[in-house]
């Protein structure tokens, strides 16, 4: 029985500990280069930032697990079922186009992100994905598993349904605001 070289060893573990190092290289610049938009999606559709790091790290673990240098595609997947694991996507009945519209275009960073986090949770997520993050329908479509058409009716859904709750808040500010000049 003959022992290896020691060199033919040596080489052996310097190019395992240089694919590992350049491996790794990869990972840290594929998680630093997606990392805030995937939190910025996750804590947007869960309302929690501790939530949403549990996401992002298990959407990052996912997508590691299936490719060594993950795509733009393969981390939206992993997020997207680490949501259908967290949150219900289910289809909700349409939102009306009722009122005058907005009045006021001018609307505060609050009040938005508010009425965000009060839509149902697929109208909130079609919302953030293409008014948001810029997807297009198709992708969209693919990632949900439905047809562009009902992601299109999602968004206008969602869209009339985020000017209600605009509307609405305004309304809200405008009574308070009446209440305090009462008072004082």
């Amino acid at each position: 029985m003959m022992l290896p070289r020691p060199a033919t060893v040596s080489q052996s573990i310097i190019v395992r500990v240089t694919h590992r190092y350049n491996t790794q290289a990869v990972q840290r610049d594929v998680f630093e280069s997606h990392r805030h938009h995937i939190f910025s999606v996750a804590y947007y559709m869960t309302g929690d930032e501790r939530e949403a790091e549990a996401i992002l790290q298990s959407t990052f673990i996912d997508a590691f697990e299936k490719e060594t240098e993950p795509t733009i595609a393969t981390l939206d997947e992993a997020l997207l079922t680490q949501f259908h694991r967290r949150i219900s996507l289910e289809p909700v009945p349409a939102a009306t186009a009722d009122g005058d519209g907005l009045a006021n275009r001018n609307v505060r960073r609050t009040d938005l992100e508010e009425a965000v986090w009060q839509m149902p949770a697929r109208e909130r997520l079609c919302f953030l994905l293409r008014d948001v993050e810029g997807y297009d329908t198709a992708r969209i479509a693919g990632l949900l598993h439905s047809s562009e058409g009902e992601v299109q009716r999602t968004l206008f859904s969602g869209r009339l349904r985020m000017r209600s709750l605009l509307r609405e808040q305004r309304q809200q500010r405008e009574q308070l605001s009446e209440v305090s000049d009462a008072i004082a």
